[in-house]
């Protein structure tokens, strides 16, 4: 697991703000940052790419930090407090996080966090689409504060903390599996005030076997709705329903998840995998369709893509 950093120390005192405003709104969501004196402000952000979460880490001097409603990036964010103390406004609610302390928040919302002293926090970057299959009720927690000092949100906060803190020393060697244990842990840290769900579990048993289906066979070029629908035992229809639920199609997350694991690629492999590989790798057949698909989710071309994740690993 590569661990990249960012630091504002080599930019300019003035050019700091713009510079730290353009990483959140590139690695978090579209933020307005505001600060007491732009002269003073100091910041650095630590970021690690997991199987199906991106974990972030930003550092920041005081500063006001807010968006409007809209920004919808797919992606739900699960920020907790590690170092100091914050006020945050989301969901129509207001809580104090403390050290240990953590909330989901929702970039398609208005989001407003404020605070006084340095402060650093543990930011995960959840797929909408992930947690739809594995915790479809989790979105109605948004803005929820969950305590880190007891009870079960104390086990995923520690958990997490504990993580990070081996992330950041280079001592982490779990890799990926690290999101097979964040999931559960974070399933149990809502379970004491989660909404019972409907009479619907046979159709979430479907919905994540579909999804675990698909892991595993990626990189098969011929995937699609017909042989997920016969390996799974259910009608092509019922799969084309289930993603429906999800705001999607098959054939549109399929594509999705394996710009993802190339990207991913690009983060951690040197240039000895050349794109070409990584794209037949990841299940594309045709070079021309992969570059045209990464630019249009990631704004840039693979080559592009990869020289500026070297650049940020060597800030």
């Amino acid at each position: 697991m590569m661990l990249q950093a960012i630091d504002t120390s080599s930019v300019a005192a003035r050019d700091r703000l713009p510079f730290w405003t353009e990483l959140a709104d590139r690695f978090i969501a579209p933020l307005t940052i505001e600060v007491p004196d732009d002269s003073a402000f100091e910041a650095r952000m630590y970021r690690a790419t997991l199987r199906d979460c991106e974990i972030i880490s930003p550092c920041s001097s005081p500063a006001r930090i807010y968006n409007g409603a809209g920004n919808d990036v797919g992606m739900l964010n699960l920020q907790l407090q590690h170092v100091g103390r914050s006020i945050n406004d989301t969901g129509g609610r207001t809580s104090v996080l403390n050290e240990g302390d953590f909330l989901l928040f929702d970039p398609a919302q208005p989001l407003e966090l404020t605070f006084t002293e340095p402060t650093q926090t543990i930011v995960l970057r959840l797929p909408v689409a992930y947690i739809e299959a594995r915790m479809p009720r989790l979105r109605q927690m948004v803005g929820i504060p969950i305590r880190g000092d007891s009870g079960a949100g104390a086990l995923f906060s520690r958990f997490l903390r504990a993580a990070w803190a081996q992330i950041e020393t280079g001592e982490n060697d779990w890799g990926d599996a690290m999101s097979d244990v964040i999931w559960p842990l974070l399933d149990l840290a809502y379970s004491p005030i989660r909404p019972a769900e409907p009479e619907s579990g046979r159709r979430d048993q479907r919905r994540r076997a579909v999804l675990d289906l698909i892991e595993a066979h990626l990189c098969d070029a011929r995937l699609d709705t017909r042989q997920i629908a016969d390996r799974v035992g259910v009608s092509a229809r019922s799969v084309q329903l289930l993603f429906a639920e999800m705001a999607t199609t098959p054939s549109a997350y399929i594509q999705q998840r394996r710009l993802d694991r190339a990207a991913s690629r690009l983060d951690k492999e040197s240039g000895d995998a050349t794109i070409t590989g990584i794209a037949f790798d990841v299940g594309f057949n045709d070079l021309s369709s992969f570059c045209r698909a990464f630019r249009r989710r990631f704004g840039m071309s693979p080559s592009d893509y990869r020289a500026a994740r070297g650049q940020i690993g060597r800030a």
